[in-house]
């Protein structure tokens, strides 16, 4: 058992010290405005039909059951059940017929179209959370741990980014497509490595799980739509410009369900934890967040459930790191790149 416990604490150590070989030797990820601006115009744009071959199956879907499976399963079954007993008419079949076909008919949101609204909400976020904070640096290291705590997500295979708003309010987003931001006030109140990959790992989760998608399906303006692609979107852009909003609101003034930020809190602890990283850092940070006076302006607070509450819950799950104490926070190597203004 205790080499086991040893094996694991060497296997993590590695990796760790290896992110830490690649803060000095490997090109930046850094987040380029102008290029990314230019890359959300062009995605909003029709597409040409690819060819069968060419199509992307990064992201499978499950398949539908044959037509005769539909027959006999779910609501449909119900409702042809209760009509052939005589607890429905045939009119009020045929209204809850349409009703459930109207719920099921949007297919899910292929990752093409996903990246043009998470990259028009990413425009939304730095317009109006102060644009980005000049710190090439510290751009290049939070785009690092962000990389490699996506790298052992649950959705590792699309493109992530990860950008600093230039605002002393402690926030934190994530859009759909794979965009990932941190406020400088929210960098100024951790306190180590393993607390800034918990707290990205956790926006990662909002997109690994699809949480804005999962809203989004659920909205009013698609009822009536088999699909929502890029050539719809084009063709109505006031319906792009109705969803852009009703996610902007939910993100940034309604926040998500609470039961999706506890399930982001869980995956995010679990993505530190998987590259190696003391899966007790984001927890801590949401304490720390919660007795602070900063905590008080921050998305974190008035979008999110309670931070005692998401504490307590982490808390309860915690006997599953069980040998949590193996795994490093790195305090030192967070402050060698993150240098806190000093107090006059």
């Amino acid at each position: 058992m205790h080499k086991n416990n040893l094996k694991i604490f060497g296997v993590s150590f590695f990796c760790l010290w290896v992110l830490g070989l690649l803060l000095w030797v490997v090109p930046s990820y850094s987040f380029n405005l102008d290029q990314f601006l230019k890359d959300v115009e062009k995605s909003t744009q029709p597409q040409p039909k690819p060819r069968q071959e060419e199509l992307d199956i990064t992201i499978e879907e499950p398949k539908a059951p044959p037509p005769e499976a539909q027959q006999n399963t779910g609501n449909d079954g119900l409702i042809g059940l209760g009509q052939s007993l005589g607890i429905f008419d045939k009119k009020t079949s045929k209204i809850l017929k349409q009703s459930v076909n109207t719920l099921q008919a949007l297919q899910p949101i292929a990752y093409k179209e996903e990246k043009a609204i998470g990259g028009r909400l990413a425009v939304e976020v730095f317009s109006r959370f102060g644009g980005v904070y000049d710190d090439p640096k510290l751009l290049r290291y939070i785009n690092l741990v962000g990389q490699v705590v996506a790298d052992v997500s649950n959705r590792p295979d699309i493109e992530y980014h990860f950008a600093i708003l230039d605002t002393e309010s402690p926030n934190a987003f994530a859009t759909p497509g794979g965009y990932v931001f941190v406020s400088i006030g929210l960098l100024r109140m951790i306190e180590n490595e393993a607390q800034l990959a918990g707290v990205l790992a956790h926006e990662v989760a909002h997109i690994s799980q699809k949480h804005a998608l999962q809203t989004l399906g659920r909205s009013r303006s698609l009822q009536g739509l088999s699909a929502l692609t890029l050539t719809v979107m084009d063709k109505n852009p006031g319906l792009f410009d109705k969803l852009i909003d009703e996610v902007s609101n939910v993100l940034f003034t309604k926040g998500l369900d609470k039961n999706l930020e506890f399930e982001a809190d869980r995956y995010g602890r679990e993505f530190a934890y998987r590259m190696g990283y003391f899966p007790g850092g984001l927890q801590n940070f949401i304490r720390k967040l919660g007795k602070s006076k900063e905590g008080g302006n921050s998305i974190f607070m008035s979008t999110h459930p309670s931070t005692s509450e998401r504490f307590n819950r982490l808390k309860k799950t915690w006997n599953r790191y069980r040998k949590a104490s193996l795994y490093p926070v790195l305090g030192k190597r967070f402050f060698s790149v993150f240098k806190r203004p000093s107090k006059s």
